[in-house]
């Protein structure tokens, strides 16, 4: 099923709002910097490979060597000291956190059958209200 007209345009909207919004703007500035950083992309890459197969091992019941731990952590201390890195794992924060906002709200009107208050889809601990799972 597509949505109404008016759906859609109001869909549109909100899109204009969201790439108007200045922390969006500068969350995806962020993020296309870091893009076009290879260096930074390839530490942060390196870091996230490593950091998956610790987890796969442990998963299955593996211990990672010492010298696994301590290549982990020295390359997560270079992302984290790295300002573009910093940049882009904030931006990525951003646009998640809008983005839940807005399926939060869509969410929560759908099932109640009304534009719920800011103040119902505040956060009260774990994943907050809206959110489909309470």
């Amino acid at each position: 099923m597509t949505a109404s007209p008016l759906i859609q345009s109001k869909i549109i909207e909100l899109c204009e709002a969201l790439v108007a919004d200045g922390d969006v703007k500068n969350a995806r500035l962020q993020a296309e910097t870091f893009l076009a950083d290879e260096s930074a992309m390839s530490l942060y890459r390196e870091m996230a490979t490593l950091g998956r197969a610790l987890h796969q091992k442990q998963h299955h019941d593996e211990e990672p060597t010492a010298e696994e731990i301590t290549r982990f952590n020295a390359l997560q201390d270079r992302c984290e000291s790295n300002p573009v890195i910093s940049g882009f794992l904030t931006a990525q924060n951003v646009l998640s956190s809008v983005a839940e906002a807005v399926n939060a709200f869509v969410g929560k009107s759908l099932e109640s059958g009304r534009v719920p208050s800011p103040e119902e889809m505040v956060k009260k601990g774990g994943c907050g209200e809206g959110c489909g799972c309470h």
